[in-house]
């Protein structure tokens, strides 16, 4: 595993923190990113990094489902999943309307002394089917590190592995951005998520063309949430320090909100950010914004296709969000995927 220091860790927090208030591609797709789920007070085990939706490469009638936690599992958190009243939602909306008609609700027990988890999942067409409670429709059930079978096909599997995230954040702390051609290394290279494997058939959706998004959820509310890669980070402006009785940060308010509701409550919002780069450009800020907003993941799971199609293991999403937010200024950040993907489940590369 890669090593970083103490001070590097809290400074990384710090960082992603301070320029999460700006309107450029932050600290990582969605590490760290709201002050409600960073150390000491958040529990980075519900912290959402990243979300992937894509046909399966092992079974074109399958679709994969990947949902990333815990950012830097073994430096700031030993790697386990939150027991208790917690749990971890895909949402499914199978109708284009922001709402979710399935939801996959997976928990887990108390690690034993070997840190291994017992894991629960269940199916439910109900909207809050995931907000606490026995499971209810479970479809399988096993231990963390294993692959799971589930009741009517599909694998799920959950543990430790390899941070698929790529991205030169060093560089852009420091507003240092590359020319492209040069190659710069890959902040996230050595570092592991605990992560969430779902692949399940993909007529279980009754339709091709679904929207996908992540959930975590403790005593009942809603923590963290995600769909497309860093709209929280990028678009929703950040007060850090949040001191005690003042009004609770954006960020905190956008990770504890419905998709349905975000042109209501966030457009401003996204509106502002894109304007500083495409001037008084209204109707091309107006189309992204309708693109952006509702945060899901839109994904044809017939099409093998990736971001915007979903988004792949190894789609450079950093690189598309760059060329978008900043109008062609930026393409790159010139990192490649270092990560030894696999086509066979779960796709994702060891632990380091």
């Amino acid at each position: 595993m890669k090593k970083l220091s103490t001070s590097l860790v809290y400074g990384i927090l710090v960082l992603t923190l301070a320029f999460g208030l700006f309107a450029m591609p932050a600290s990582a797709a969605d590490h760290l990113d709201a002050p409600g789920l960073t150390p000491p007070g958040g529990d980075t085990r519900l912290d959402i990094t990243d979300v992937y939706a894509f046909q399966s490469p092992s079974n074109p009638e399958n679709t994969v489902l990947i949902m990333g936690v815990n950012p830097l599992a073994g430096v700031l958190n030993d790697g386990t999943f939150r027991a208790g009243n917690a749990s971890y939602a895909f949402k499914i909306d199978t109708d284009g309307d922001a709402k979710e008609n399935l939801t996959f609700r997976i928990t887990f027990s108390q690690p034993d002394k070997s840190g291994v988890q017992r894991v629960n999942i269940g199916l439910n067409g109900d909207v809050n089917s995931d907000l606490g409670g026995p499971m209810r429709n479970r479809i399988g059930k096993g231990m963390t590190n294993e692959v799971i079978a589930l009741d009517g096909g599909g694998m799920l599997f959950a543990g430790v592995m390899d941070d698929p995230f790529f991205f030169d954040l060093e560089g852009f702390l420091a507003l240092d951005f590359c020319a492209p051609g040069e190659e710069r290394p890959n902040f996230f290279a050595g570092l592991n998520v605990s992560a969430i494997v779902l692949e399940v058939p993909s007529a279980w959706f009754g339709t091709d063309n679904i929207g996908v998004w992540a959930r975590t959820v403790l005593n009942s509310n809603q923590i963290d949430r995600m769909g497309r890669p860093a709209i929280n980070t990028v678009f929703i402006p950040n007060n850090p320090l949040e001191p005690q009785g003042t009004e609770p940060s954006l960020k905190n308010k956008f990770n504890s909100a419905l998709p349905r509701n975000d042109q209501n409550r966030f457009r401003d919002e996204v509106v502002d950010t894109l304007k500083i780069f495409y001037g008084d450009d209204d109707e091309t800020v107006n189309a992204l914004a309708d693109v952006l907003l509702p945060d899901i993941l839109t994904v044809d799971v017939s099409n093998p296709a990736g971001f915007l199609n979903g988004r792949g293991l190894a789609d450079d999403v950093i690189d598309a969000e760059y060329a978008l937010v900043t109008n062609g200024a930026v393409t790159t950040d010139c990192v490649s995927n270092d990560s030894a993907f696999t086509d066979t489940f779960p796709y994702l590369a060891p632990a380091n």
